[in-house]
């Protein structure tokens, strides 16, 4: 009992002395607001602002200089020289299949360029690729001779459990 009052006292006179001592109190700012951050890209959204081609072509527009002349109409009204402009091609569309398209395949992404050729395979691949195939044609041969001969033993073994089953009931 002397042992808990003695820490009772102790704990008391530390919690009431701590509350004496005098601190200063450090005034901490607010935290800054986060920098506002850059939109979000999502790929395939931007367009390229230098070269919009790739998208739409824009509309052929040519000015001609025609000079003094007769209205066909009417031969008493005559024309002083001007510009017209004519608009040769209007804008399309881009769908030339030569832009390089993204294809998404997970985490990884290709490139499928249908501008580019594909190469033609090397010789050394192409030896490759047969020595693969004629290993696959080997096992699976193996492996068809494999289930025969399981079959066989099946039949061996259900052969032999009946002759058992014979004797035993002999």
């Amino acid at each position: 009992m002397k042992d808990k009052s003695a820490i009772t006292l102790l704990a008391c006179i530390t919690v009431s002395t701590s509350g004496c001592k005098h601190t200063e109190q450090v005034v901490t700012p607010p935290p800054a607001p986060p920098a506002p951050s850059l939109p979000i890209q999502v790929s395939g959204t931007e367009l390229d602002p230098y070269d919009m081609s790739k998208v739409r072509t824009s509309e052929a527009v040519h000015a001609y200089y025609l000079g003094p002349y007769i209205d066909p109409q009417d031969s008493g009204i005559r024309h002083d020289g001007h510009r017209i402009s004519r608009v040769e091609s209007s804008a399309k569309w881009n769908l030339s299949p030569s832009a390089p398209t993204a294809v998404p395949l997970g985490p990884v992404v290709a490139v499928a360029d249908p501008a580019k050729q594909t190469a033609q395979l090397s010789a050394e691949l192409e030896n490759k690729i047969a020595q693969a195939n004629l290993l696959v044609a080997a096992l699976i041969e193996q492996n068809d001779e494999l289930l025969a001969k399981l079959k066989e033993r099946d039949k061996a073994v259900e052969a032999l459990s009946r002759r058992i089953s014979e004797i035993e009931s002999k």
